[in-house]
């Protein structure tokens, strides 16, 4: 179903409509007889990264079962968006916390962010990202409040840290590439149903919290690569519903590794791995990105279902 935003004719309808993904305009949506899906964006990323992200993250899902109204969050004090920040004119339209607070969320995806080092180089600790406390407050309240939430990559580590107290490590060298991960087809998912037994998906980072001590917890590992680790994981939340952690990037284009690999090339980053074939990027994680995304729409779809159920 489509993406849903007052004007499908804006600049990010346009950059949507660009990716390939449906977009509706709300005065047609309010004409159609489905309720749509509330779904917050905490975009966490730089600003060169932040238009690409929302694209990433809503074409996949503007193909799925259910529509889809996009809430763009920050947070109520955002320092990124002071007079001259890089960010502040994206983060115009978003919206505070506190304003969506009381309207409530269907389902919430919380990105990733380039914090992973310092300008010396060293693993940037959780305790010194400016706006960890109001982050920390918004995991805290989606944990009760949303029905499911995804958390990726540099989210990902925060909330096992703050919630499981897991500890992140840096890697020696950055983790780059495309992995193969097999999948636990033990453990019943929600966004693993039906899924083949390899799971396709990028990577793209220094941290890393350990597959052991991430299976010592209550959280269920799902696909992991015996050499890098784990891809995605889940653990239920007091909401009634699942949280999913992704430690790599399975919304990531085509051309999103290659650039990374060309911006730190001087730096000695290996070559990405299983990327390139005849020296030009390939493609070959799409459908199970796509797969991810479906399964996760499905399960808020049931929902949908079973509280209309219940009030009848």
């Amino acid at each position: 179903m489509p993406i849903i935003l007052e004007d499908s004719q804006s600049e990010l309808g346009q950059r949507l409509i660009n990716k390939h993904a449906a977009v509706i305009s709300r005065d047609l949506a309010e004409h159609q007889d489905i309720r749509p899906a509330r779904i917050g964006i905490l975009n966490l990323m730089p600003a060169a990264s932040m238009k690409r992200t929302e694209e990433q993250w809503l074409r996949f899902m503007s193909h799925t079962i259910l529509q889809i109204e996009p809430v763009f969050i920050k947070f109520d004090d955002d320092t990124r968006e002071r007079s001259g920040a890089s960010r502040s004119s994206i983060l115009e339209r978003y919206a505070r916390f506190d304003d969506i607070r009381d309207q409530g969320l269907d389902g919430l995806i919380i990105t990733g962010d380039n914090l992973e080092r310092d300008n010396e180089g060293r693993l940037l600790a959780f305790e010194d990202i400016q706006y960890l406390e109001q982050l920390l407050v918004i995991m805290d309240w989606a944990q009760k409040n949303v029905y499911t939430t995804i958390y990726s990559c540099l989210a990902s580590h925060i909330a096992l840290s703050h919630r499981y107290g897991l500890a992140r490590s840096l890697s020696p060298t950055k983790v780059l590439g495309v992995y193969r991960h097999e999948l636990d087809q033990t453990i019943h998912s929600p966004i693993t149903q039906d899924l083949d037994d390899i799971l396709t998906a990028p990577h793209s980072r220094w941290g890393n919290v350990l597959t052991q001590d991430l299976r010592a917890t209550e959280v269920d590992v799902l696909a992991a690569h015996p050499t890098i680790g784990w891809l995605l994981a889940q653990a239920q939340n007091t909401a009634g519903g699942f949280d999913f952690y992704i430690q790599g990037h399975p919304e990531y284009e085509r051309g999103d590794i290659d650039q990374e690999y060309q911006r730190d090339q001087h730096t000695g980053q290996p070559e990405p791995a299983s990327y390139y074939q005849n020296g030009k990027p390939s493609l070959s994680w799409t459908n199970d990105a796509r797969a991810l995304h479906a399964n996760w729409m499905t399960y808020l779809y049931n929902r949908f279902s079973s509280l209309d159920l219940a009030s009848n």
